[in-house]
């Protein structure tokens, strides 16, 4: 059998090209080599159907917050400088009393006097989480975004609507692009994988390139049972009865070690007596390993618990009422399944990436955290009087004060057990020794609408983690442009800020991948990016709606929507 240098050096391989990653051989390796030696990387987006929640409650506002001025753009005939402003998070934390006469609107004191980065980010997260995350203003689409169109990186409205720019180019979601990369999940990775993507979320979000279009993510859950199974089906829980396929790896593995080491012509003889007893005893553990496995149980590697009761449990995702289908009949019920629902979710996703079953999930969460109910609002509605549910009522008026406030208190519910739960899990989870999952991993918040319901400008957008170095974190960067008043298409205003193709593109790098990798290409663009061969810059299609009142991301803009963020 032909061993590949590095491959023979740094890996057991066994029969087939199977291979497992040695420990740090150091008289094996030259010093690039080992300064080159890397944790996995992981990737979780969320996202939020229906936002609305606006800026005063997303953000700090500005008037109650000291903000460093950094120039984007310089100043270019008519056009002032674009100017962002930044701070660190926990330098922005404020308490609802020192924040109650900058507001336009009252609101409840969510935090009951602590102080907090917002209403939406509250004080449920830790100082050492907040230095572990970056929250951005000013994230735009591009093209309309409502009904989670776009989320990431589909921006044609290609689950049904009109294709824009990319004609008959099929635009997987960036995650399968990630997942589709040999730089993200090596041949050995794979081999263990029972969910590239996971998808809890709703089809279109996560889609895979096809012949013909987008097509849907295969890994699709919408129950807990469905999520375990998923993840962590085919294992068999009697003893010696092992099925799991990382079993006859690690079997097939340790059997060729054994020939090929004590052979006359294999690598051991090449290894230093301190380096071989290393080896020997790191081989012995992969035997344990393999064993342990066939009981369920591997190093770093065990199964969550889910009760019988949980498993029918669903991962709601919208407001209708068929939405919340076999839910409970008391709403104080119904809230604590959606808190279990999460926090089992997120357990489950932590110990299938230490399992190597998964690396990448995209999850969505429900636009209200329990099942509508039309008393709950004493305003009449500005718009949509003739609907009487949830989208019409609430999230179609989400500038009256009642509905404001309903929508703050649901989001933060998902943050709070969605989100930074799942990031707390993640920092308090080694993969190698000193360095966090969530130190190797981007964890995205999203959603389908910023300020204004619908509309995904200036959308809400939280990156947690470093992805690996990629990210300096612990910031607070606003990168509206407030010389750019636009008004949209649908007759709303916002303030323009730049493409969320540019986050998408840093995703992809912070998991590895070079321009190269994830770049579009289409005949449509030979002509605007003719200097870089057709390649559209970031991630997607950088179409701009046609009806905006004028264009507000500059040529230079769009053309570095595949450089890093400004600021982090």
């Amino acid at each position: 059998m032909k061993f590949h240098r590095l491959s023979r050096r740094h890996f057991l391989q066994g029969i087939g090209g199977a291979s497992l990653a040695l420990p740090l051989l150091p008289s094996l390796m030259n010093r690039a080599e080992a300064q080159s030696m890397t944790a996995p990387r992981f990737f979780v987006s969320t996202w939020v159907g229906h936002g609305g929640i606006s800026a005063e409650n997303a953000y700090p506002i500005d008037s109650t917050v000291s903000l460093t001025d950094h120039t984007l753009t310089p100043a270019a005939g008519s056009e002032l400088a674009h100017l962002a402003k930044a701070g660190r998070l926990v330098d922005l934390k404020r308490t609802h009393a020192a924040t109650t006469s900058a507001r336009s609107q009252g609101l409840t004191d969510f935090d009951a006097g602590a102080a907090r980065f917002s209403p939406l980010l509250g004080s449920f997260v830790e100082d050492s989480l907040l230095a572990k995350m970056n929250v951005l203003r000013g994230i735009d689409f591009l093209t309309f975004g409502g009904h989670t169109r776009g989320y990431l990186g589909n921006f044609a409205n290609r689950d049904g609507g009109v294709d824009n720019g990319l004609a008959d180019s099929p635009v997987p979601t960036i995650d399968a692009v990630i997942a589709a990369s040999s730089k993200f999940y090596s041949t050995g990775d794979r081999a263990l994988l029972k969910a590239p993507v996971l998808n809890g979320a709703g089809p279109h979000l996560s889609s895979f390139r096809s012949g013909t279009g987008v097509a849907n993510n295969p890994y699709r859950v919408s129950r807990l049972g469905e999520f375990y199974d998923l993840l962590f089906g085919g294992v068999n829980t009697t003893p010696g009865m092992q099925v799991d396929p990382r079993v006859s790896l690690l079997d097939r593995v340790n059997q060729d070690y054994r020939r090929l080491s004590r052979g006359a012509f294999g690598p051991g003889r090449r290894i230093s007596t301190e380096d071989r007893q290393r080896l020997e005893e790191y081989v012995s553990g992969v035997e344990t390993i393999s064993a342990r496995m066939r009981a369920m149980v591997s190093a770093g590697c065990s199964l969550p618990t889910v009760a019988t009761g949980q498993r029918t449990l669903y991962l709601r995702e919208g407001e209708a009422d068929w939405d919340w289908d076999q839910a409970s009949p008391m709403p104080q019920q119904r809230v604590a399944d959606q808190k279990t629902v999460l926090e089992l979710r997120n357990q489950m996703l932590v110990n299938s990436f230490l399992c190597g079953t998964s690396r990448m999930a995209v999850m969505s969460f429900s636009s209200i955290r329990d099942q509508w109910d039309p008393l709950i609002f004493n305003t009449a509605s500005q718009t949509e009087a003739q609907r009487t549910d949830a989208h019409g009522m609430l999230f179609h008026n989400h500038t009256l004060a009642d509905r404001q406030q309903h929508l703050v208190a649901s989001q933060r519910f998902f943050m709070q057990y969605g989100f930074i739960d799942l990031v707390r899990r993640m920092q308090a989870t080694q993969v190698l020794p000193g360095v966090t999952m969530l130190d190797q991993a981007v964890v995205y918040w999203s959603s389908e609408s910023g300020p204004s319901t619908h509309d995904a400008k200036s959308v809400p957008t939280i990156l947690a983690g470093g992805g690996g170095g990629f990210f300096q974190t612990g910031n607070y960067v606003d990168y509206t442009n407030r010389t750019r008043a636009i008004r949209g298409r649908w007759g709303n205003p916002w303030v323009a800020g730049i493409p969320q193709n540019r986050v998408l593109a840093n995703i992809a790098q912070a998991m590895g991948l070079a321009p190269a990798d994830y770049e579009l290409n289409d005949t449509a663009y030979s002509t605007k990016f003719a200097s870089r061969g057709g390649k559209v810059p970031g991630y997607g299609d950088p179409f701009v709606e046609p009806g905006d009142d004028k264009v507000p991301y500059p040529p230079a803009m769009v053309a570095a929507m595949s450089d890093k963020l400004p600021l982090l």
